[in-house]
């Protein structure tokens, strides 16, 4: 479950980076760099949800 551990470590960091960009900066929901680490997020808390597969396991 290393993994599972690395990304909820990358997901907070990322939430943090959000919340700093949009309260502590002041960017908009616009802002092309809200907007990319926005995705960023996305991407991982997608990649959060796939089940894990065994060792040698290839998706279809």
């Amino acid at each position: 479950m290393l993994i599972q551990a690395q990304l909820e470590h990358r997901i907070r960091s990322c939430i943090d980076e959000l919340n700093a960009l949009i309260t502590g900066q002041g960017c908009s929901l616009s802002d092309p760099e809200v907007v990319h680490k926005s995705m960023e997020l996305d991407e991982l808390i997608l990649l959060a949800m796939r089940p894990l597969r065994p060792a040698g396991q290839v998706a279809v």
